[in-house]
């Protein structure tokens, strides 16, 4: 008997967890999107879907728009945009990202000083123009908290 009822408070502590969850973030209003502030090396290549950031109450920076690649290359470790202080994750980072690249996954490592760096699959560089943000989005907590 005394295992099913600590197994029932476990179970209502993260009942009460989530509910707590849902009831913050429905108080806090949701975040405006911000413009992500890109390097030299890129663009914007559509004005209806510029790069945009925000932070959501849960603790996850989403992401959204395109970035255009100058000279319609993407390079490993090319430096496309850079996090103001504030949105930086606790732990490195590294999100799938869409593109017109033949082939080759491409993805974005985001470090602890907020750089967000282009990662090309095998390294080397590849025939992109654009990178599309949409629906990524990637912790800001630690991983073991």
């Amino acid at each position: 008997m005394p295992d099913t009822i600590a197994a029932l408070g476990r179970r209502l502590a993260g009942l009460e967890r989530r509910v707590a969850t849902l009831e913050r973030a429905r108080r806090a209003p949701y975040p405006e999107w911000r413009d992500l502030p890109l390097t030299g090396d890129t663009t914007v290549p559509d004005e209806e879907q510029p790069p945009q950031f925000r932070a959501n109450p849960w603790d996850t920076t989403e992401l959204c728009g395109r970035i255009g690649l100058t000279g319609d290359r993407a390079t490993d470790e090319q430096l496309v945009a850079l996090l103001p202080e504030g949105y930086w994750p606790e732990a490195p980072r590294t999100v799938d990202v869409a593109s017109d690249a033949a082939r080759r996954a491409l993805q974005l490592d985001v470090d602890l000083k907020g750089l967000v760096r282009l990662r090309v699959q095998g390294g080397g560089s590849v025939r992109a123009s654009w990178i599309s943000l949409d629906s990524a989005s990637f912790r800001t907590d630690r991983d073991d908290t």
